[in-house]
């Protein structure tokens, strides 16, 4: 952060051309920049993101508040603060605000020339940000809006966004691409998603210096990368807003709107479906995840879409998922056990159903390891079942089995089993929620 050698101090105006708004509390300076809907970032054009549908918006967000509304009425929101710990002591010095302006997408940058001007920019926010009706945000949940949150409730002011929908993008990024993307940052999301990567910009940890030099030594020329910096993530928010829409749309319709996907991402995006009651998209992703791979996952895939016919009563296609991953190489006891479940609560035909519980059996003594799922256990995952518990629990079904079979009085298992007794016992466990 070494500064060239100049004849002084550079002029605001002169680094960053913007004019001073006047406000009822002071003058505020305001940079802005439009940009043609045509105008490509983030692997498409910025109009791409403008028709995405209220639905998906409140499926993407997890709140209902959006399903009504379009990203015309929203404003894409991400500000630059004296220190990265938030709280009280932490001031906002610039907001970027973008939106859509008949054929333009309009960034708007605030700034807060001093502290004293604090006063100045929270009054030219409260006015701009009253021509929304959502806001869009990058951890805006845990951070942005908090903060700005704060320094109007310390100005004695109210809150201008607290009643508004809030799409967080860090949220719905890590429900579509968490499994595949060791971060969800804004800049690896760039990379990998949108397929942008930023020369020369500043990091987000070195943008509270920079003002601070500016403060100390009022030249404007510690300033520009930092506007360049919050106005590329206002452009960001828009895009990957349209990459997230775009990817959540694409198993809506059948044949799907998107090929190739990475197994990982279908997962991730079938779960999603799944948490949002979105359940025949939700099927779709994971039969194509299914026949996809990767081999280390297919086990919770298959379990996972086998619970989820269930649910949606569709027993014989839970069935023929069980058999096929039962049949495969290496043959999955955990897949009998599902079959034989189905077996004999759903069709009650004890004799299939105690076929395949021997075959099991069978299995376990024969191939072992055949009863856990392939691959390495992921370190947020709760550990599988071990082999040894499986089997006493498939001993006790044979046993309920043959009673069944001879009409004899119904078995109930103990109202609180352990693993390793009871025939339920969960052959994979669940992974956490996400």
């Amino acid at each position: 952060m070494t500064r060239p050698a100049a004849q002084g101090p550079r002029d605001l105006t002169e680094v960053v051309p913007g004019t001073r708004v006047e406000t009822p509390d002071g003058t505020c300076y305001v940079v802005s920049r439009e940009y043609p809907v045509t105008y490509r970032y983030g692997g498409g054009p910025l109009e791409e993101a403008r028709s995405t549908a209220g639905a998906t918006l409140a499926a993407l967000a997890r709140d209902e508040g959006l399903s009504g509304l379009t990203l015309d009425r929203a404003c894409f929101l991400d500000t630059e603060t004296t220190g990265l710990a938030g709280g009280t002591g932490t001031h906002v010095f610039l907001v970027g605000l973008g939106a859509f302006e008949g054929d333009f997408f309009r960034v708007e940058q605030f700034f807060m020339e001093d502290y004293d001007r604090e006063p100045a920019l929270l009054s030219a926010l409260e006015e701009r940000l009253q021509a929304f009706e959502a806001v869009v945000t990058f951890n805006g949940k845990a951070f942005d809006l908090p903060l700005i949150e704060t320094r109007f409730i310390l100005s004695r002011r109210r809150p201008p966004l607290r009643e508004r929908p809030h799409l967080d993008l860090l949220a719905a990024s890590r429900r579509l691409w968490g499994l595949r993307l060791e971060s969800c940052r804004l800049a690896a999301l760039e990379e990998a998603v949108l397929g942008e990567s930023r020369v020369g910009d500043v990091p987000g940890w070195l943008v509270p210096q920079h003002y601070f030099a500016y403060l100390r030594t009022q030249d404007a020329w510690y300033l520009r990368p930092v506007f360049e910096h919050n106005r590329l993530d206002v452009l960001s928010l828009l895009a990957l807003t349209g990459q997230a829409a775009r990817r959540f749309e694409s198993f809506l319709t059948r044949p799907p709107g998107e090929d190739d996907l990475d197994p990982l991402d279908l997962l991730a995006l079938a779960r999603l479906y799944r948490s949002v009651g979105f359940l025949e998209p939700a099927v779709r992703c994971y039969e194509a995840c299914l026949g996809a791979g990767p081999a280390e996952e297919i086990d919770r895939v298959g379990l996972e879409l086998i619970r989820l016919l269930r649910r949606l009563r569709r027993t014989h296609e839970a069935m023929a998922v069980a058999t096929r991953l039962a049949d495969g190489h290496p043959p999955r006891v955990w897949a009998l056990v599902e079959l034989s479940k189905d077996l004999e609560h759903r069709l009650r035909d004890y004799d299939r159903a105690l076929a395949v519980v021997d075959r099991a059996l069978g299995l376990l003594t024969e191939v072992p390891g055949s009863a856990l799922p392939g691959g390495p256990a992921r370190p947020s995952a709760r550990p599988p079942v071990r082999e040894d518990s499986l089997l006493p629990a498939l001993e006790w079904r044979r046993d309920r089995l043959l009673r069944r079979r001879r009409g004899g009085r119904r078995v109930r298992a103990p109202r609180r089993p352990s693993e390793a007794t009871c025939p339920e016992a969960m052959v994979i466990a669940p992974r956490p929620p996400e």
